[in-house]
């Protein structure tokens, strides 16, 4: 069995995120937590000490994140704890950090604005796939007409069976069940 120590962290963000790495893109930020405490006997709000801690993304993240985070964006960060090891003057170091799994901005301190990113493969397919869509048919990846859906069997007998007043089905600790009217045809012939 796999444990991760899965993390999610709100905070500000300390330091303009910098890009690493030769093979992949990477990159890493330090993001701040104050947590905030109410004491009764002063009346006031109080802070506690900041908790500091890196936070570091791979691949699409870490670019959509160089283009996106800045020094001060409120942040919410979720990932794996991870624990980093170095030697430095004989001394070994270690430090603890998140490695992302996603990261945006916190809104209930402000606004954003998303914008998709494709990828080439993506807009690559897109294209192929629109070439060869057939005369009248909808490409690929678009939304379907009304006309094209099959109508819902049970939202129409759902929504008969309310109309017609009988009571939706109940759930939980009930000392009787209730049907809707194709539920009994259905059932009829079952041995319970």
């Amino acid at each position: 069995m796999v444990q991760q120590g899965l993390i999610t962290i709100n905070g500000y963000v300390g330091s303009e995120p910098a890009s690493y790495g030769k093979d992949a893109p990477a990159c890493s930020f330090r993001i701040g937590c104050t947590r905030r405490y109410f004491d009764n006997a002063t009346k006031q709000w109080k802070d506690r000490p900041t908790i500091w801690i890196t936070v570091k993304a791979f691949r699409v993240l870490a670019q959509n994140v160089l283009k996106s985070v800045h020094k001060g964006d409120p942040v919410v960060v979720a990932g794996s704890l991870a624990n980093e090891q170095w030697e430095r003057d004989g001394e070994t170091h270690s430090r603890t950090v998140i490695e992302a799994a996603a990261i945006g901005h916190d809104l209930g301190l402000g606004t954003s604005q998303f914008t998709r990113q494709k990828s080439a493969t993506a807009d690559a397919a897109s294209r192929d796939a629109q070439q060869t869509v057939p005369q009248g048919a909808a490409p690929a990846g678009s939304a379907p007409s009304a006309q094209a859906l099959p109508a819902d069997p049970y939202a129409a007998q759902a929504a008969a069976g309310v109309q017609g007043g009988q009571q939706p089905q109940q759930f939980g600790n009930t000392n009787s069940v209730e049907t809707y009217p194709a539920q009994e045809e259905e059932f009829a012939d079952a041995e319970i």
